[in-house]
């Protein structure tokens, strides 16, 4: 009988588990959904691709070559010079190293923009959740305002009177056009942000931990970025997820309407601008290659949030 409490006390707390944080059952949830780890994949595969772009590319993304346009699938490049495995566009350029380039820009504005609408929309929802009143009345407001205005029509209004703006001042350039894009983006991005952080500071303002450190003393703003904003990762994660595909989509549908990015700095949006004037035999190098680009990327975004939505929802159990 002493023996078997002997075993027992030896075995028992050697096989208690260790408990699991919120964020670690959150991975759990999403390695056993396929479609978003199909996606994760997908996405860490074209992000390195386009990070490496100046060690795989073939070709530097301006390298022009009047002598080879439209030149077919595998065509063979100038002498001395890498084989064109996507073929070549009007002016010559190595199409599948403008793609990764392309690629490179189109992410890059994607993600600044992205941070930028995580940070003010959830800075304004916030501060809007906690302070109630005028103040919620007045930004909610602001934002029903915004989201009821035609936006591509305004977007496009905006990037072109901008871009009229800079050119005056001989400011502008493909970097700064750039920064344009991103500052429109933003502008008209973070009212759905802002509204679903309110949402969630508004449960969780009234929350007993909320109570305690505003009893120790704790000021608002405290409350604010230490407490609430930091409780309502979950769902601002999967919405900017979410929103990053449509970002590109967004920017990608102005650089085809010639206000986006400027060429010759290469966008998979502008990319399928310049394919307007290609031959027909030329459509899949031409529009299609961006257009595949564009499709897969935010697929596999899609596919990643969705599987996010999932395993950051505490009521599924996966």
């Amino acid at each position: 009988m002493a023996a078997t409490t002997a075993d027992a006390l030896t075995i028992g707390p050697a096989s208690i588990s260790k408990p699991v944080s919120q964020w670690g059952l959150a991975w759990r949830r999403l390695r056993r959904h396929k479609l978003a780890m199909i996606g994760l994949g997908m996405l860490i595969l074209i992000v390195l691709l386009c990070i490496l772009a100046n060690v795989l590319a073939p070709y530097p993304y301006e390298d022009i070559d009047l002598k080879r346009p439209y030149a077919p699938l595998f065509s063979v490049g100038a002498e001395g010079k890498p084989m064109h495995l996507l073929g070549t566009d009007a002016l010559g350029r190595d199409v599948a190293s403008r793609l990764l380039y392309a690629g490179r820009f189109s992410l890059l504005v994607a993600l600044i923009t992205t941070v930028l609408n995580v940070v003010v929309g959830s800075v304004l929802g916030a501060v809007a959740g906690s302070f109630g009143g005028w103040i919620d009345t007045l930004l909610m407001r602001f934002a029903d305002l915004m989201l009821t205005l035609p936006t591509l029509p305004l977007l496009l209004v905006l990037s072109s009177s901008l871009r009229q703006f800079v050119s005056l001042q001989n400011l502008l350039g493909s970097s700064l056009s750039v920064v344009i894009i991103i500052f429109v983006l933003v502008i008209f991005g973070w009212m759905g942000l802002a509204r679903l952080v309110r949402g969630s500071v508004l449960t969780l303002r009234e929350q007993d931990f909320v109570a305690a450190t505003r009893a120790m003393g704790g000021s608002q703003a405290r409350i604010i970025f230490a407490h609430l904003i930091p409780n309502s990762l979950a769902p601002i994660i999967v919405a900017a997820t979410l929103g990053f595909g449509g970002i590109i989509i967004t920017e990608s549908a102005l650089s085809f309407l010639g206000f986006g990015v400027m060429p010759p700095t290469p966008t998979w949006g502008n990319m399928l601008n310049d394919a307007r004037g290609a031959p027909l035999e030329y459509l899949f190098t031409q529009a299609l290659s961006p257009g595949i680009c564009i499709f897969v990327t935010v697929l596999a975004i899609n596919f990643l949030g969705d599987g996010l939505r999932d395993a950051l929802d505490p009521r599924l159990k996966m």
